[in-house]
């Protein structure tokens, strides 16, 4: 990837052979809508079973199926979209697995040796996280041909669906493990239901815009910088450091404005009480956390639908009229 162009992704149209899909784009529309029930289901009976038994030995059961439902759930619903397919399941699945080991791994591992003790930890996460998912991707679409936008956006969300499926399993073991005299399941089920309400809006949506970028400056069978896939980047790396930084905003905006604290206006890491807050407090803090969340998830998924269509417009106008062509979502 050592060209560097100035072309925006819908300014001129990336690699596109004129063969047929490799399979059908599109897989039944509520499939993931059945599989989310079947799997709530499932994850319920899990719970309610190791409350009344006590049997340490449904955890497990717990924890992958409270991480890792809405990710698949969410990919499904992506994968059901009309699209070109010329992305192979095998392909998609390794996309799914590396996201969740190598992308995770080498997110951490960098994490722990590379970012500060304070100053600009969030928006080192921002950077770490999207360039570990970065580069598995990259590695992935090196087997896919023809590189279309549309289908960037679908291995994109596999890689991210994989990473926040298995994120997700670690933050539960953890709270199992801080919680293990205290309610474990409980808290597991707190953190899962949380993580699982956002997982569509983060990493899924973040590491999709960057693949439907990255295909995009796909030319002559290789990646090129372009102006487009760096500001991609940028903007996704920008929402995740504000997503992480949500909360010592809401914890700086409690105490200045429902606690009488005072302000400490700290950037990035904002991430303590110092005065132990009341339940007046923490209702205050969670409603702020919470619409925070809320705004970068719109700006998310506002700007993966605006990219999703401009992609299929570009796409309906090329002027290649034997090649396949998406149909508009």
């Amino acid at each position: 990837m050592t060209d560097v162009s100035s072309e925006g992704p819908s300014e001129r149209l990336p690699d596109v052979a004129a063969a047929p899909p490799l399979e059908p784009g599109t897989i039944p529309r509520r499939l993931w809508l059945v599989a989310l029930v079947v799997g709530t289901v499932a994850w319920i009976a899990a719970v309610v079973a190791t409350a009344l038994t006590d049997d340490t030995i449904l955890v497990p059961n717990i924890i992958i199926l409270g991480t890792f439902l809405v990710p698949v759930c969410t990919l499904l619903f992506v994968l059901s979209r009309p699209r070109e397919a010329h992305i192979r399941t095998e392909t998609l699945m390794l996309g799914f697995l590396a996201g969740g080991t190598a992308g995770v791994v080498l997110s951490a591992v960098t994490e722990v040796y590379l970012l500060p003790d304070a100053v600009g930890t969030n928006a080192g996460i921002g950077f770490i996280e999207e360039g570990g998912k970065g580069l598995v991707l990259l590695a992935v679409a090196t087997l896919v041909r023809p590189r279309v936008p549309r289908d960037g956006m679908v291995l994109g969300a596999t890689v991210g669906a994989g990473f926040a499926a298995f994120e997700s399993a670690g933050y539960a073991l953890r709270v199992l493990i801080d919680h293990v005299y205290d309610h474990p399941v409980l808290n597991i089920i707190q953190t899962e239901a949380f993580r699982a309400v956002l997982a569509p809006f983060g990493h899924i949506t973040w590491t999709a815009l960057i693949g439907g970028a990255l295909f995009a400056s796909s030319r002559g069978g290789r990646f090129h910088v372009t102006r487009g896939l760096v500001l991609t980047i940028l903007g996704a790396v920008t929402l995740h450091a504000l997503w992480d930084q949500s909360y010592g905003w809401a914890v700086m905006l409690t105490r200045g404005l429902v606690m009488d604290a005072g302000w400490e206006l700290l950037w990035p890491n904002a991430q303590f009480w110092a005065v132990n807050p009341t339940g007046s407090d923490l209702v205050w803090f969670n409603t702020i956390y919470d619409v925070l969340l809320g705004v970068w998830s719109v700006i998310g998924a506002t700007w993966i639908v605006l990219a999703w269509r401009r992609y299929g417009r570009a796409r309906a106008a090329a002027p290649d009229a034997s090649a396949p062509r998406a149909a508009h979502a």
